[in-house]
């Protein structure tokens, strides 16, 4: 059967992070509707499984916002309510976000009665003074501390997230940081640049000149240490910012890379995958406003805002753009399965291209 993957959006954090462009709400003063927020999931699941009963879910990943802020209980009948309608694969990886405050570290164990199976953790850094500045509620050691304890419930299905290029962050320091969390490490690290992004706290204190960030040469250093320092423990660079231990890179984000179908359902998730009744590639998106998108499911059953047909040539230059992030790239194999059976080299040109290398 077909391999398909499921996303699960839940929206709410109980801090907003400063450098955060994600799609998320702080959580309510009256709290959150949990058991309205986990109706409407239900009832999208189901409106956006249904046409795919004969594939299998290979992969279910809950993300944010801050999806451990969820009850298990709800995580768990979403896990139940996908499994029966679209079987879950025996390996099935069922990956869980989390932050790495007191009250989330201590529902590690509900989350994986509830059928979670891998857990990732955001870290960011060690350093305090900046988890601080940048709206974290937890400190490095905190941090640690989540990790040590995931490991012991999930032993080698942990991953946790590293951020380099904050404010006053030097070389040095950011060598510390990665030398510490390797020791606690399990099996997958994801290593980002800080990116500035429009419409953050973080890019209005950059253009007002309130931070100065590293240069784009100290940046290139910093990334360059964390290749060297990852791989030097065995991690294998497979992607341009992600570290595996061989054998537990994240199968659902591989599934994003190489061209797989996927459904999201929640605020602003996203969806791609071949319609069964029309077999055209379709991308979707569902409202950013969770107020309207609960309203939306709860009267037509899903709370799309847009969904539009891939063409042909978006599919193949994704699959090229995609394939480039990963070490082994995009196989002749997969190109051919997406692009209808032309091959890579004659997409790319690639006679033209050695003629320009044998020219000079």
């Amino acid at each position: 059967m077909v391999p398909f993957s499921l996303y699960v959006h839940w929206p709410y954090c109980t801090f907003l992070c400063r450098f955060c462009a994600f799609s998320k709400a702080r959580v309510p003063a009256k709290g959150v509707e949990h058991e309205r927020i986990t109706s409407a999931l239900l009832k999208e699941l189901r409106t956006s499984l249904a046409p795919h009963k004969d594939k299998v879910l290979q992969s279910i990943y809950f993300g944010g916002g801050t999806p451990s802020l969820a009850q298990p209980r709800n995580i768990a009948q979403i896990i139940e309510a996908a499994n029966s309608l679209v079987p879950l694969a025996s390996d099935a990886e069922i990956t869980l976000e989390s932050n790495p405050t007191s009250a989330e570290v201590g529902k590690m164990r509900d989350f994986k009665q509830a059928g979670v199976t891998r857990y990732s953790i955001g870290i960011q850094t060690l350093d305090d003074r900046t988890l601080a500045r940048m709206g974290r509620l937890h400190t490095g050691a905190e941090g640690l501390a989540a990790v040590d304890r995931a490991r012991a419930l999930f032993p080698g299905k942990v991953s946790f997230d590293m951020i380099f290029g904050f404010e006053g962050q030097t070389l040095d320091q950011w060598q510390k940081e990665l030398e510490t969390v390797l020791k606690h490490a399990d099996n997958h690290i994801s290593v980002y640049q800080l990116t500035v992004e429009p419409g953050t706290p973080l890019f209005r204190d950059r253009n007002a000149q309130r931070v100065v960030l590293p240069s784009g040469d100290l940046s290139a250093q910093m990334y360059e240490s964390a290749v060297e320092m990852c791989t030097a423990k065995g991690f294998r660079h497979y992607e341009v910012a992600n570290y595996a231990v061989p054998g537990s890179e994240s199968m659902h984000n591989m599934g994003y890379w190489q061209g797989r179908q996927w459904v999201g359902i929640g605020p602003s998730a996203h969806s791609r995958f071949i319609d069964p009744s029309s077999n055209q590639r379709i991308s979707s998106v569902r409202l950013p406003d969770i107020q309207r998108w609960a309203q939306h499911c709860e009267k037509f059953g899903h709370g799309t805002a847009k969904s539009t047909v891939i063409s042909d040539e978006d599919a193949k230059q994704e699959a090229v753009v995609f394939g480039l992030r990963m070490l082994d790239g995009i196989t002749d194999r997969r190109f051919a399965g997406i692009s209808g059976g032309q091959s890579l080299k004659d997409y790319l040109h690639m006679d033209r291209v050695q003629q320009y290398v044998d020219d000079g």
